[in-house]
Formats: structure tokens, C-alpha cells, sequence
């Protein structure tokens, strides 16, 4: 447990020292930097350095003079004094960076490397989302992403989620149900999330081996990931037998409308493409 905290607040640009001399201090203070060493496992001659940076950052303070002694900051406020420095660290690189002219083509595809990379881009992306959010994905990329999916559904963003393993009731679900460590033996785990019909990331979900997944704002791609969805479900209803209207992406209104009436006409004696009202009555 303890290693575990002191990788996350390693991950936070702190040295494996300075984690391990705050989280002793946690769990005894007062303490003498040569306790602290004892205790946390940090070396003698390391400790006098390892207590200053952790002093000068804030993170603990000497609470007496004879012999000195330290106590660490409370983890809420630790925390606090952590967002307040980044949020400062980076309005100041962005104030600097701005005055680069940069011409960069957002419509370019772009790789994200690695599993989590993936699911923190795919979490800002749903975060951003403004009218709907169109997912296929696996069950374990859905729990992952479920707590963004159920705020966006309660900001009124339509939700629309397809998945061939059985995943959470999330907005409009449209699954097959079917055994994600049965379909794991021959199939690898597939994301596609498309946003407002502007941002698409697509590619393979893998924890294990850190794959490159696509991230685009190219609208031809973004389309053309967003009806490979929609095909998806079109299937589903049909195998299912289940309406799946609603759920159809028209570019421009009443273009599905216009190609249904164009194909009936070219195919006037198929049955399947009669209007519904013509199939009733036969």
C-alpha cells in the first residue's frame, strides 16, 4: 500500500526519497530527520537534502530547534498546494507559449501511445462533448470511461454506445451481450469513440503492450467512423430485431429520407424496401 502511494506522488515529479520521507512523517510526527531516515529507509546522507526540497516545496515544516523536528503538511492541503502550483506552472507556459506562431493542421491524424494515454484522451474528449458522444468498445473500456458517459448523459448529451460484450446501462445501449473472456480468445479489444460528429479516436485497447491508437478532427475519418457505428447497430436491430432509428447520423436533414426513396424507386419490387405502411397492408 505504501509503495503504491509512493509511485503516485513519484508520477508527480517527486523523487522516490521524497515520497518515502513525507509518507513516514505521515505516519509518525514529530520526527527528527535521522527518525525520518530510520523509519522511511531514505540514507543518512541523503536525508539532510531529501527534508530541505521537501521543506522548500512546503510539503513539511520544522515544528522546533532542539533537536529540530519536522511535520508533514495534511494530505488535503498537500494537495491543494499541488494543484495551486501546477495550475500556476502551467498558465505561465501557456502565457509563453503563446507567442509562438504555430500553424499546426488539426485535421492531420495523430497517434496516442499507450493504454492510459488513451483512456485520459478519451475521458477529455467525452468531458468536451456538447450534443452526442457515439462509443463501440469492450466492457472493460466502458467501466472505464462510465463515469464521464454518465455526466455527459446528465448535461443532456445524447450517448450512444455499442459493444459485442455485455456492458453497463449507459444512455442508448446496444450490445450482443456476449462473454468479453470468451471473445478475448480470438478478438483484441477495439475502441472507437466519436464526439459531436469533430473528434474521433479509434484503435486497438490494449493494457498489456502500449499500441498507437488514432486521434483525428478530420470530418471525412470522423464520418466515416461514426457511420461504421451506426452500421454496427443497423445490424444488431436487425439480428435483434430492434428499432434502431434514433440512433441513424443524417449529415444533412432528410438525406436518409431522399436515399430511401431513391432506392425504392430503383428497386421497386424488393419488399424489404417498400415504405412500412405498403409491407402492413400486405
Amino acid at each position: 500500500m505504501l509503495e503504491k502511494i509512493a509511485k503516485k506522488m513519484m508520477e508527480l515529479g517527486f523523487t522516490q526519497y521524497e515520497a518515502r520521507a513525507y509518507i513516514s512523517l505521515l505516519q509518525n510526527y514529530p520526527a527528527t530527520r535521522y527518525e525520518i531516515s530510520k523509519r522511511s529507509g531514505v540514507p543518512r546522507s541523503a536525508i539532510y537534502d531529501v527534508i530541505n526540497r521537501l521543506e522548500k516545496f512546503g510539503a513539511v515544516n520544522a515544528i522546533s530547534s532542539k533537536p529540530e523536528k519536522y511535520a508533514p503538511l495534511p494530505p488535503e492541503q498537500f494537495i491543494e498546494l499541488l494543484e495551486n502550483r501546477y495550475k500556476s506552472k502551467i498558465r505561465d507556459f501557456f502565457e509563453s507559449i503563446s507567442d509562438i506562431q504555430v500553424d499546426l493542421e488539426m485535421e492531420n491524424l495523430w497517434n496516442i501511445s499507450g493504454y492510459q494515454n488513451m483512456i485520459l484522451k478519451a475521458r477529455e474528449m467525452i468531458n468536451k462533448a456538447r450534443d452526442e458522444i457515439y462509443l463501440s468498445a469492450w466492457n472493460r473500456e466502458v467501466e472505464e470511461l462510465a463515469s464521464e458517459l454518465r455526466k455527459a448523459e446528465r448535461r443532456g448529451v445524447k450517448v450512444v454506445v455499442f459493444s459485442f460484450t455485455k456492458i453497463p446501462s449507459i444512455g442508448k445501449v446496444f450490445s450482443y451481450e456476449l462473454s468479453e473472456s470468451e471473445l478475448e480468445k480470438v478478438w483484441d479489444h477495439k475502441i472507437i469513440l466519436v464526439r459531436d460528429r469533430e473528434e474521433l479516436l479509434m484503435g486497438e485497447a490494449n493494457r498489456h503492450y502500449p499500441r498507437k491508437v488514432a486521434w483525428t478532427h478530420n470530418k471525412a475519418i470522423v464520418m466515416i467512423a461514426a457511420n461504421h457505428i451506426v452500421l454496427d447497430i443497423t445490424l444488431y436491430g436487425l439480428r435483434a430485431g430492434v428499432d434502431v432509428s434514433d440512433v441513424v447520423i443524417e449529415s444533412h436533414p432528410g438525406e436518409l429520407e431522399l436515399l430511401g426513396n431513391l432506392l425504392r424507386e430503383k428497386f421497386s419490387l424488393s419488399p424489404v424496401l417498400k415504405p412500412e405502411k405498403e409491407r402492413l397492408d400486405n
